[in-house]
Protein backbone atom coordinates (compact mmCIF):
# COMPACT_ATOMS: atom_id res chain seq x y z
CA UNK A 1 0.00 0.00 0.00
CA UNK A 2 1.33 3.45 -0.78
CA UNK A 3 0.91 6.73 1.07
CA UNK A 4 -1.71 8.01 -1.38
CA UNK A 5 -3.91 4.98 -0.73
CA UNK A 6 -3.51 5.38 3.03
CA UNK A 7 -4.49 9.04 2.84
CA UNK A 8 -7.51 8.20 0.64
CA UNK A 9 -8.76 5.64 3.15
CA UNK A 10 -8.20 8.16 5.97
CA UNK A 11 -10.27 10.73 4.07
CA UNK A 12 -13.08 8.20 3.56
CA UNK A 13 -13.07 7.38 7.29
CA UNK A 14 -13.29 11.08 8.18
CA UNK A 15 -16.17 11.61 5.74
CA UNK A 16 -18.06 8.65 7.19
CA UNK A 17 -17.56 9.94 10.72
CA UNK A 18 -18.77 13.41 9.70
CA UNK A 19 -21.77 12.08 7.79
CA UNK A 20 -22.92 9.99 10.72
CA UNK A 21 -22.74 12.83 13.21
CA UNK A 22 -24.70 15.38 11.15
CA UNK A 23 -28.08 13.67 11.34
CA UNK A 24 -30.57 14.13 14.14
CA UNK A 25 -30.63 10.44 14.88
CA UNK A 26 -27.30 8.76 14.33
CA UNK A 27 -27.28 5.33 12.80
CA UNK A 28 -26.30 2.31 14.86
CA UNK A 29 -22.58 2.76 14.24
CA UNK A 30 -22.63 6.33 15.47
CA UNK A 31 -24.58 5.40 18.59
CA UNK A 32 -21.85 2.89 19.39
CA UNK A 33 -19.16 5.59 19.20
CA UNK A 34 -17.89 4.77 15.75
CA UNK A 35 -17.22 8.44 14.89
CA UNK A 36 -14.46 8.61 17.47
CA UNK A 37 -12.98 5.31 16.29
CA UNK A 38 -13.15 6.39 12.63
CA UNK A 39 -11.42 9.68 13.42
CA UNK A 40 -8.71 7.79 15.31
CA UNK A 41 -8.31 5.40 12.40
CA UNK A 42 -7.93 8.37 10.03
CA UNK A 43 -5.26 9.92 12.26
CA UNK A 44 -3.38 6.62 12.46
CA UNK A 45 -3.52 6.16 8.69
CA UNK A 46 -2.22 9.70 8.14
CA UNK A 47 0.65 9.00 10.54
CA UNK A 48 1.43 5.76 8.69
CA UNK A 49 1.39 7.58 5.35
CA UNK A 50 3.77 10.23 6.68
CA UNK A 51 6.13 7.54 8.00
CA UNK A 52 5.91 5.66 4.71
CA UNK A 53 6.92 8.82 2.83
CA UNK A 54 9.73 9.57 5.29
CA UNK A 55 11.44 6.19 5.05
CA UNK A 56 13.84 5.66 2.15
CA UNK A 57 12.62 3.16 -0.44
CA UNK A 58 15.63 0.91 0.13
CA UNK A 59 14.63 0.28 3.77
CA UNK A 60 11.01 -0.61 3.05
CA UNK A 61 10.18 -4.30 3.29
CA UNK A 62 9.09 -5.82 0.02
CA UNK A 63 5.63 -7.37 -0.05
Amino acid sequence: MDSTTLRTVADLARKRAARGSTGNQGDGLMRLGAARALNQLAADLDASAAEFERRPASRRPRA
